[in-house]
């Protein structure tokens, strides 16, 4: 069934010059206009992209800046009790952990731990690790209390005097959770999530608390993911796709650099800052804009078509007239008259061309008409001579035939009498000479007249056919 109603539309379009006009042009104009839209869109879509590229900079900028001065807050609150607790006994030391805890707001907690007197933390991997190399820095804990497992990162300061061995650490404790719903503040849109990770993969800034558990970016379902994990891992700088949860998303990354400050250790901790940005968020505009371009655009070529087609219909109704004049004229019509055109166009010179040629056609045809008319009544009149000559030409035959039968027996008398004077007996005749010479004569003069009537009328007829010629 798809086939030959396919046929017959190609055949009504090929058969109707203003629908294969309209077409031709609409398929023309509505190439150029898709091409100049994907253009269009094209360089919206990269204008976009790079708009984007911009307020992920910024962002992870602020971001990083916002957690390197928390950070930055709790070096400085932490070292500006260190020369004083050097001077204190070991009674008042704990003081100096409260009076750190109230210096800063992101301070949850602070331990201070000395090598001499009572110290539950000699065998735990931060102080040992911080006495080691004896230089501060930050560290991701992971802290039980009350049944209720918290992570913290932990700045690190070990208490030392030149020339001597370390006295203890000073250790402040900032926690993750605070950290992480500092940093979902920094987000550029509504479904974009900034996260900080550590030289392993593992989360110490998630944007909802939901995976700082020691949870490792590497252990989602994504390969894509993974790819760009390992990317901030190694310390990269730049961006990636991933998906996640059905959502697309681009990762923009770069490693976590703390700012310069005189005397601030300067540590490189392996930690890089991310931003996942929903596309949705930076092409949703454009994707609505792309659907109601596409939708102006269909409107536009559907009115664009009917306005071509209505307007080629009007300028092509001439032609349709023309032709069907020429049906009728093929037909026989020729009477019928053909509007004078109002326009000078081509298919005004047309029309008028084909009005005088329909005019002429009207003359010849009339006058072969009368033509045929004349012929036909001398046909008429030849017919009707041709069988008067017939009928005369069969009276004429009778006629010589009457006469040559008149004449037939005063010549067999004649012979006869000629042979009976060539044998003439007189004693058994029965007529005399003079009486056969009488008979002879008669006769003759009979076979005269006949003659000379014949000649007469063949006289007559030749004088009618002189005077009918002349």
């Amino acid at each position: 069934m798809g086939l030959p109603r396919m046929l017959k539309l190609t055949e009504a379009v090929r058969r109707n010059l203003p629908l294969r006009i309209s077409l031709m042009i609409g398929s023309a104009l509505s190439i150029l206009l898709l091409v100049s839209l994907s253009i269009m869109l094209y360089f919206s879509r990269k204008a976009m992209k790079e708009d984007a590229l911009t307020k992920a900079s910024y962002s992870l900028e602020q971001a990083m800046t916002n957690v390197d001065n928390i950070l930055l807050s709790v070096e400085v609150a932490t070292g500006n009790t260190y020369w004083n607790l050097l001077l204190k006994k070991n009674n008042d030391i704990q003081q100096y952990g409260k009076k750190i805890v109230e210096s800063s707001p992101y301070i949850s907690n602070c331990i201070i731990a000395l090598e001499n007197g009572s110290n539950p933390y000699r065998n735990e991997a931060w102080y040992i690790k911080t006495l080691k190399t004896n230089t501060a820095k930050w560290m991701k804990m992971r802290i039980e209390r009350d049944s209720v497992v918290e992570q913290f990162v932990s700045f690190c300061l070990p208490i030392y005097v030149p020339n001597q061995p370390a006295l203890g650490v000073i250790r402040a404790d900032v926690s993750l959770s605070l950290l992480s719903s500092i940093i979902a503040d920094a987000k550029p849109s509504p479904n974009s999530y900034c996260a900080l990770i550590d030289g392993g993969g593992s989360f110490i800034v998630h944007p909802t608390g939901d995976y700082l558990l020691d949870f490792s970016a590497l252990k989602f379902q994504s390969k894509s993911l993974h790819h760009a994990v390992n990317s901030m891992v190694a310390g990269d700088t730049g961006y990636a796709p991933f998906d996640l949860n059905g959502h697309r998303y681009l990762l923009f990354y770069k490693p976590f650099k703390r700012a310069h400050v005189p005397n601030r250790s300067m540590e490189d901790h392996g930690w890089s800052i991310g931003l996942a940005y929903a596309e949705e968020d930076i092409f949703g505009a454009f994707t609505s804009l792309h659907n109601i371009v596409i939708i102006i655009a269909f409107v536009g070529i559907v009115l664009m078509y009917l306005h071509i087609r209505l307007i080629i219909r009007h300028r092509l109704m001439p032609l349709k007239m023309l032709t069907e004049r020429a049906e009728r004229i093929a037909k026989g019509d020729f009477k019928e008259p053909i509007p004078a055109s109002l326009h000078i166009d081509e298919i005004g010179v047309l029309q008028d061309n084909f009005r005088r040629m329909q005019k002429s056609l009207d003359v010849n045809m009339s006058q072969l008409d009368e033509l045929t008319e004349t012929i036909k009544e001398r046909s008429n009149e030849l017919q009707a001579a041709y069988k008067e000559a017939k009928k005369a030409e069969k009276m004429k035959t009778v006629f010589l035939h009457h006469m040559t039968n008149q004449m037939i027996a005063p010549a067999n008398a004649i012979a006869d009498d000629v042979s009976t004077l060539c044998n003439y007996d007189q004693a058994t005749a029965e007529k005399s000479v003079s009486q056969l010479v009488g008979n002879i004569q008669q006769n003759g003069t009979t076979i005269t007249k006949l003659l000379n009537n014949l000649i007469n009328l063949s006289e007559q007829e030749m004088d009618e056919e002189k005077g009918g010629k002349s």
